[in-house]
């Protein structure tokens, strides 16, 4: 049996599954305690097997993926493989006038969606930044957007207003909060939500087929309830990815 780890180095979350000849396992995640990424990995990775490859996808610091790099290479002696976005691979073409530009962790998606999906369809991501990808029937990349996320749209608040402050309110059906962190909360969420429906409303438009919405990260629970029409809710989009890729890469 070969066993190759993926691993998704995302602004919050450390996320991995391992692949064992292409069946992949149940995503795993832990936050990182610290900016030191060896403290997490040292003693605490629960792998039961040492694999034969190891695969990343990052938006992660350089300095942080030297240090994963090294802690792979002196724990397991193997190489680490960068996933980067190219031109065109597994049936995707980089819209991109400069494909190396597109985030890891968005061409994994998109190879991802491509593969799961045969229609064209919208990618959001809504991590600690949303993005939204749109993908065309043919696996032809259109381009994308990029917005703060709600927890980010938060902290700018924070930072820069004198009569917000606090911790995040915690979730409501009422569409109006009677409490500021509330709606701080609902704000951020509402902001995407339309950010997310203008959108999709254009490209259906510019593409005249029907869209199909892939929501995937961490906000996308709370976001899911909130849009109407065609959503599918693939919160391991990015490791699946990075799956189809390694298996094209062997």
């Amino acid at each position: 049996m070969s066993d190759w780890l993926l691993i998704d180095a995302g602004n919050t979350n450390l996320k991995w599954a391992v692949s064992r000849n292409g069946e992949m396992s149940v995503v795993q995640r832990m936050a990182y305690p610290d900016k030191d990424i060896v403290k997490l990995l040292s003693g605490s990775w629960p792998l039961a097997t040492l694999p034969q490859r190891v695969l990343l996808v990052s938006v992660i610091a350089e300095d942080r993926v030297q240090a994963l790099k090294h802690w792979i290479q002196k724990s397991w002696h193997l190489p680490l493989e960068i996933v980067s976005a190219q031109a065109q691979v597994c049936g995707v073409v980089n819209g991109y006038t400069q494909a190396e530009q597109l985030g890891a962790d968005r061409w994994a998606a998109l190879v991802a969606a491509r593969h799961l999906f045969s229609a064209a369809v919208c990618i959001v991501d809504c991590g600690t930044a949303t993005t939204l990808d749109v993908l065309d029937a043919e696996g032809r990349h259109l381009g994308g957007l990029i917005v703060p996320g709600p927890g980010l749209m938060h902290a700018s608040l924070i930072e820069n207003t004198a009569g917000i402050h606090g911790e995040i309110g915690a979730a409501t059906d009422a569409l109006l909060a009677r409490d500021t962190p509330s709606a701080v909360r609902g704000g951020g969420l509402q902001a995407t939500v339309g950010f997310v429906e203008r959108l999709r409303r254009e490209v259906r438009e510019m593409l005249a087929v029907p869209l199909t919405t892939i929501l995937c990260g961490g906000n996308a629970p709370d976001l899911l309830p909130l849009l109407p029409g065609d959503v599918r809710y693939e919160p391991d989009l990015v490791l699946k990815g990075l799956n189809i890729i390694a298996m094209n890469r062997v």
